[in-house]
């Protein structure tokens, strides 16, 4: 074994690597990337969500990590680590210690019974230490960064290294003087995001989209999505104007109703036990586009709101919140929903609610002619509702549904394309939240104190190894794009006579000398057996040593990603495997 991390190189023997290839996997492990990962031995799955690293996976994380530190380093971004354990009163300042404020994160305690977090994010951590150091205008903008275990309390552990309960982040923290130098930086590190991608081999599928800030700012974020069928997110796309957005804050504009028959009198019609729209439009012999779905809601500051959209959407309350300029918005309780409408829950409408109702109606909802919404009364719907004539027109119309299929996007009057992907990257603006409640400021040039800008950039490290492992791969392994590669080179010895032995030695000493990562299998088996093995493994190359090969003076080589092999000359490998020659 040969290790020298000033350049990263390391050969190694089959014979002396301690895990091997299986056949099986965990039964209830079903996702793809970890399949072929516990097969050709670079994870070990200890428990749903949890992964351990083996020496291989040790490599690929080691080389996606130094692409992504390379990257960080190249804009400024200077390394640190952070504790794992972090003190329950920084999170109390920023109003964060509520499990209702964050979801999904560990806490623990010593034996003394101190309450301590354990690292979901680090952005308290990060501006607690900053604020030991910066006092003046002249020590801003900088970036941090580091790379170390992240764990979340995650209800839905799946889809292997797509979504654990422990995973590997690079998360980057910046801080600038205002709003103009944080959004210059926030571009530089986003073409150092798009940089990172492009040397993964994802550059062509990975695309910047706009998400929800969640609970880090009322802005959008920018999420870094790689198209997979494995992925848990839909994107809403229009390609050739690069508009990419996440379904939960995609706007959209929902197709027209064709049919413009004449208004018929509105009338109420009892329908019991009916569950769904679907249900409803059967029953009432009308296109599901013409019922109306509306939702009861509360505000923090405690307005009630009723929101409708057509019936064949979904009330978005990440749009709703938005539009209410709340901090947030819940579905009000069966007690006030019955007390507003004096109705059971599933009847609500918009006719004759109390004046002190706040109502929001989604475009879809106009541009109707004889649609049905809930009557306010338990078991009964009206029908042939009508504005102008049962409701006043609405003198404003939002977007607040679910964007779907079908819909099309409102500034440019585009048909969406729809597409899943995995979240490899996520990028937003914290701007002063962080800072000023923890009472960290600068001193400008006047001696006056101002507020620091900040923003915060995650990169989902081993769930890009899940990604690389979905996305490179085939039925009969993995296939790593040379810039993450445990080794560029599998040597199969096939026979185990001295001058076969001499000659993968010479070719192994040759290699490594030139900079080549070589992996040499030695073992004493079947020809098949290695062959299989060089094909799960997914290394870029597969040079044979036989008996054969020695006899003809010239090397079996094949690329992992063709199908047939040919002889070369120990030349010409050696330039095909350094990148300075073709095939």
């Amino acid at each position: 074994l040969f290790l020298c991390y000033n350049v990263t190189l390391i050969c190694m023997k089959a014979t002396q690597l301690f895990t091997k290839t299986q056949k099986t996997v965990p039964a209830d492990e079903k996702a793809k990337n970890a399949q072929l990962l516990i097969k050709a031995g670079f994870i070990h799955k200890e428990m749903s969500g949890v992964y351990a690293f083996l020496p291989l996976g040790v490599k690929v994380i080691e080389n996606i990590k130094n692409i992504v530190r390379q990257e960080m380093n190249a804009i400024g971004g200077q390394e640190v680590v952070m504790t794992t354990l972090q003190p329950k009163e920084i999170w109390q300042k920023t109003d964060r210690w509520d499990d209702n404020k964050v979801d999904n994160w560990f806490k623990t305690k010593l034996v003394n019974g101190t309450e301590l977090g354990v690292g979901l994010t680090h952005e308290e951590p990060i501006v607690d230490v900053v604020g030991q150091y910066v006092h003046s205008y002249k020590d801003l903008p900088f970036s941090v960064y580091q790379i170390q275990s992240k764990f979340r309390n995650e209800l839905r552990a799946k889809s292997g290294l797509l979504r654990g309960r422990e995973f590997l982040m690079k998360d980057m923290y910046s801080f600038s003087k205002n709003q103009t130098e944080h959004d210059r930086v926030y571009e530089e590190i986003a073409g150092a995001y798009t940089k990172v991608y492009k040397r993964l081999g994802l550059g062509d599928i990975t695309f910047r989209a706009k998400a929800d800030g969640g609970i880090f700012t009322e802005k959008y974020s920018d999420e870094y999505q790689t198209l997979s069928e494995a992925g848990e997110d839909t994107l809403f796309c229009i390609p050739e104007d690069n508009i990419y957005y996440n379904q939960e804050v995609a706007p959209s504009k929902a197709p027209n109703i064709k049919d413009d028959p004449p208004q018929a009198p509105m009338k109420e019609v009892e329908g019991v036990g009916i569950v769904g729209v679907q249900e409803l439009a059967k029953f009432l012999k009308i296109p599901v586009e013409k019922t109306t779905k509306t939702m009861l809601y509360q505000t923090n500051d405690g307005r009630i709101v009723a929101a409708a959209v057509r019936g064949n959407y979904n009330i978005n309350e990440i749009k709703l919140r938005k539009v209410l300029k709340a901090k947030e918005v819940h579905l009000a309780p069966p007690e006030i929903v019955k007390k507003v409408t004096k109705a059971d829950i599933g009847y609500a409408g918009l006719l004759n609610l109390p004046k002190d109702v706040q109502i929001v109606i989604d475009e879809s909802c106009l541009n109707r002619v004889n649609f049905e919404m809930g009557a306010n009364k338990t078991n009964c719907h009206s029908i042939n509702v009508n504005w102008g004539q049962d409701l006043p027109e609405p003198k404003q119309a939002y977007d607040i549904k679910t964007a779907k299929e079908g819909d099309f996007h409102p500034d440019t009057g585009k048909l969406y394309q729809i597409k899943k992907a995995v979240e490899v990257g996520n990028i937003f603006p914290l701007e002063t939240k962080y800072t000023d409640l923890l009472d960290v400021y600068y001193t400008d040039e006047s001696g006056k104190q101002q507020s620091i800008v900040m923003g915060c950039y995650g990169i989902g490290v081993s769930r890009l190894m899940g990604v690389l492992a979905e996305h490179f791969s085939d039925s009969k392994g993995l296939i790593w794009p040379k810039a993450v590669t445990p080794f560029m080179v599998y040597l199969a010895q096939i026979g185990t006579d001295k001058s076969i032995t001499n000659e993968s030695q010479e070719l192994y000493n040759i290699l490594q000398a030139n900079g080549v990562e070589v992996f040499w299998d030695n073992r004493d088996v079947r020809p098949g057996e290695k062959f299989a093995d060089a094909d799960l493994y997914g290394f870029p190359y597969r040079v044979v040593i036989s008996k054969k090969t020695i006899e003809q003076n010239v090397y079996e080589l094949k690329e992992r990603t063709k199908d047939q092999a040919q002889m070369v000359s120990k030349e010409d490998l050696i330039k095909l495997v350094t990148n300075k020659g073709t095939l």
